[in-house]
């Protein structure tokens, strides 16, 4: 849910020198309107919206459209790098005219911005206070049409705080899978006994996962969190594997081999720790997730109709994390 102050502007020459016009006097329904709209909300948002005029020294008039808009928006959450992530919020205002009669700006002279200090759930996430806005050319949801609707998308960043899962799950799965390597110290000429208790721990890492995977949101792909599950659960599969192999050794052999594989079990578990660290160190930094986003320039076609130009200004001044969101 976030609360929004969007400001839009353009020139009017039909007011232009009337500056004793009082705003309760006009009727703006003459006048043209860009026919604003708020595209990716959820159900209806409150929202208020009045419109004014102001002139510049010469006579010049600018109409002005302020509206305060509350509601839920909808997001498409990448969650790829759970539970590392950085998520985009969106508020993207769109025309209900076509590209050549409107184009949207950005306002250069008040920067779109994003109030930190209102987030609810700062204990959750982290709201960065850097700013984007993308201009888009959007098709038409009801008809086909060869033109397009013009549209405009300011963009901040919230940062997940990964303290609870890295407490709660990693450190908890590490401690498990940690527990097979004490299995080599049951004397080698015993596998029955080795592979009971490493079938126990398996068990456990088992049902640790099922729990942890009713928690979490159900994706189609794998996130940071559910490779390191899976491959701790390989390792505890090699050392069950290993167990059962050292039976079919030769008795002379049996406790060197136990001994190197224990060494290369350990050294590889090990190896992936400092791996994902590093990796996740390395591509989890929000330097880069705030750093702008590059999109293609979209050519602009012109049809011999002078298109009004509308300076928008967005101001995000409050967000929770019930934003409504849909997993890609």
């Amino acid at each position: 849910m976030a609360d929004a102050f969007i400001q839009a502007k353009w020139r009017e020459p039909r007011l232009d020198g009337r500056r004793h016009l009082a705003a309760t006097e006009a009727d703006w329904n003459k006048y043209w309107n860009p026919k604003l709209f708020i595209e990716n909300t959820v159900s209806e948002p409150s929202e208020t919206t009045w419109t004014t005029v102001c002139f510049s020294r010469d006579g010049k008039a600018t109409m002005c459209e302020r509206r305060r808009i509350k509601g839920c928006f909808l997001e498409n959450l990448e969650l790829d790098q759970f539970p590392f992530d950085t998520q985009d919020l969106t508020l993207t205002v769109t025309s209900e005219r076509w590209d050549w009669e409107v184009v949207l700006e950005e306002d250069e002279r008040e920067a779109s911005s994003v109030n930190v200090d209102s987030f609810v759930d700062e204990q959750e996430w982290r709201l960065h206070r850097h700013t984007e806005t993308v201009k888009t050319l959007r098709t038409s949801r009801y008809r086909d049409s060869p033109y397009k609707h013009p549209s405009i998308s300011a963009y901040c960043r919230a940062s997940r705080r990964p303290g609870f899962y890295i407490w709660n799950l990693f450190l908890v799965m590490m401690f498990i899978c940690g527990l097979a390597f004490a299995t080599f110290s049951v004397d080698c000429r015993l596998p029955q006994n080795r592979l009971q208790l490493s079938f126990l721990l398996l068990l456990t890492t088992i049902t640790f996962k099922f729990v942890v995977s009713q928690t979490l949101p159900r994706i189609s792909y794998l996130t940071y969190l559910d490779k390191y599950i899976l491959i701790s659960m390989a390792i505890l599969c090699s050392v069950c594997v290993w167990h059962s192999l050292v039976p079919l050794l030769h008795q002379r052999w049996d406790v060197t081999v136990d001994r190197y594989a224990l060494a290369v079990l350990g050294s590889a578990y090990l190896l992936f720790h400092v791996v994902f660290t590093l990796h996740v160190y390395c591509t989890v930094n929000i330097p880069a997730k705030v750093a702008s986003i590059y999109l293609p320039t979209t050519s602009t076609i012109w049809y011999g109709v002078l298109r009004q130009r509308v300076i928008l200004l967005l101001l995000i001044t409050s967000y929770n994390s019930t934003f409504t969101h849909s997993d890609e």
